[in-house]
């Protein structure tokens, strides 16, 4: 039985999965942290959920606790995924379609630009 570990890359607010997919087979587990010990939420999709032992919240908190680790229930194909994103962060509109045996690892993209400096300090009237 294999176990897959994804590492989560955090960057400018966005969690960057190591790995895009991981193989959906019975019985191997896969397992989440983040590279800096901060926390991360892992929405997953309701095949996902369906899959996965034990069953995660929906969103979980992955990282903040060290590696997060769930193992597969089957491997019948379907639509595996999971969206990675900030706290604070809603739930995706919809999931990836399409049937795989993948669990497909997709991630946020955070809308706040990353700050450069004080010319980007708001209220000083100045640019810089």
């Amino acid at each position: 039985m294999a176990n897959t570990e994804v590492t989560l890359v955090h960057t400018d607010g966005t969690y960057v999965p190591s790995v895009a997919s991981v193989p959906v087979v019975s019985g191997d587990t896969v397992s989440f942290s983040t590279d800096d010990g901060s926390a991360a939420l892992a929405y997953f999709s309701p095949a996902a959920l369906a899959v996965l032992s034990p069953k995660p919240t929906n969103p979980a908190t992955v990282g903040a606790a060290g590696r997060s680790v769930f193992s597969f229930a089957a491997s019948s194909p379907d639509s595996y995924s999971v969206v990675f994103a900030p706290p604070g962060s809603a739930a995706p509109p919809n999931y990836p379609a399409g049937s795989s045996q993948n669990l497909r690892l997709e991630f946020e993209i955070s809308d706040e630009p990353p700050f450069s400096g004080p010319a980007d300090s708001p209220g000083t009237g100045h640019g810089g």
